[in-house]
């Protein structure tokens, strides 16, 4: 008998729960007029989170004309907004780094999957002209796939007969078959045992539906083509990666303009690649 979500998430025990900072960033993400002493408070009691934000904040990818010495002043000359998001990106990056043998995942493939999808979704969320979709995009697409995080214990030893071009549709249908659930749901229950806000558990359980019917429709409508965009560049996310005829296909019915989807696709692996090494990794 397959073991429920609850029950999963309860005997994953790395999982049980997010790292304070971590959570501490997600509650600050959803506070628009959030301050910078709050913001200070929580990012100056880590280190190790502080010194990765000075080393972005210096980097060429924001081209500040002055070093940044320290988290105050980056918070004066990005904003609040961008250095929490940063933040949260950064705190993150320690959770999907590792490898997901059940996906054929080596280490930090899930993290480049989700960090490419979170570069794509915001510049695709940049032209939408959708104020809230703008605001929510990049920590949508840096989430997305956290259910694969879950299943990959209970995965191990049955998913390694599937082919390795295997798709969305092959890996949603054997993950149900032998769990009783996918990673879309498997990530909405863990979303919300995190303590996630509800629209990004709307967009971890629908980046693979219809999202005509929900109401974050906007937004999943933006992830799911980042999602596709970031497969059919190489950076799969436990999946083959999409030919040039099923990723048109795929993306057909989305209403983004094919011009704006090519332009992003020869600019995302250079906006990957910079950001990656800001952090000190490399595609």
């Amino acid at each position: 008998m397959s073991v429920s979500l609850a029950e999963l998430i309860a005997s994953t025990s790395e999982l049980s729960s997010l790292p304070t900072t971590t959570m501490q960033m997600m509650k600050l993400l959803d506070d628009e007029t959030v301050e910078a002493s709050r913001v200070l408070e929580v990012i100056e009691k880590d280190p190790s989170l502080t010194a990765n934000l000075l080393k972005l904040a210096n980097s060429a990818f924001y081209g500040l004309r002055r070093k940044v010495g320290s988290t105050r002043e980056a918070l004066i000359l990005l904003g609040n907004q961008t250095i929490v998001t940063l933040a949260f990106a950064t705190s993150m990056g320690d959770v999907l780094r590792g490898p997901l043998s059940a996906y054929r995942l080596d280490r930090n493939a899930l993290w480049h999957h989700a960090l490419g999808t979170a570069l794509a979704a915001t510049h695709l969320a940049s032209i939408s002209g959708d104020q809230e979709t703008r605001e929510r995009a990049f920590t949508a697409g840096l989430v997305h796939d956290i259910g694969k995080l879950l299943l990959n214990r209970p995965l191990k030893s049955k998913l390694d007969q599937l082919p390795p071009d295997c798709g969305f549709s092959c890996l949603l249908e054997a993950e149900t078959n032998i769990l009783g659930y996918n990673h879309a749901e498997a990530g909405a229950s863990l979303a919300e045992a995190w303590n996630f806000p509800a629209y990004l558990v709307g967009v971890i359980r629908n980046h693979h539906e219809n999202p005509d019917d929900s109401p974050e429709g906007n937004l999943i409508r933006t992830v799911s083509v980042a999602n596709l965009i970031t497969c059919h560049l190489g950076w799969g996310g436990g999946t083959g990666e999409i030919s040039e005829d099923n990723f048109w296909e795929g993306v057909s019915g989305f209403g983004f303009d094919e011009d704006i989807l090519r332009e992003l696709m020869e600019k995302l692996p250079a906006d990957l690649d910079g950001m990656l090494g800001m952090i000190g990794e490399s595609l």
